[in-house]
């Protein structure tokens, strides 16, 4: 939970990312009934680093941040502010030590017409300790 912990501190933070979505920055699942634009983020992987006795314990974790909107516009800069708010970041977010937040790539924008959501994802690394 120290990835998404940190991921969402740095999210919260940016008033860039603040004023396109408020509040609406969800782990895993948005309330089907709170308005767009906002941010679903997801753990994908957290594996723990190979360490030797006496050296602090290290982690990486992959998460997936999905930014979401009704028009493709306002997905794209909500896209744009996370990356903002989140690329090659380091530090203490939310009471976590980051090593490096790095963006990785971007997934396969879509859009779903059944509930009129465009979806504009991107992977980012959390080196961290544990």
């Amino acid at each position: 939970m120290k990835a998404e912990t940190a991921l969402y501190a740095l999210l919260n933070a940016s008033s860039e990312l603040g004023t396109l979505v408020s509040s609406r920055i969800y782990l895993d699942t948005r309330p089907e009934a709170d308005p767009l634009p906002a941010v679903v983020y997801e753990l994908v992987s957290d594996k723990q680093d190979n360490t030797r006795v006496g050296e602090f314990e290290t982690a990486k974790a992959r998460l997936q941040v999905n930014c979401l909107g009704q028009m493709a516009e306002d997905a794209a800069n909500v896209r744009e502010a996370v990356k903002i708010a989140c690329h090659n970041q380091s530090g203490t977010f939310g009471g976590v030590t980051v090593l490096a937040c790095i963006q990785s790539g971007a997934g396969t924008d879509s859009y779903d017409e059944l509930v009129n959501i465009y979806v504009k994802p991107m992977d980012f690394m959390v080196h961290y300790l544990r």
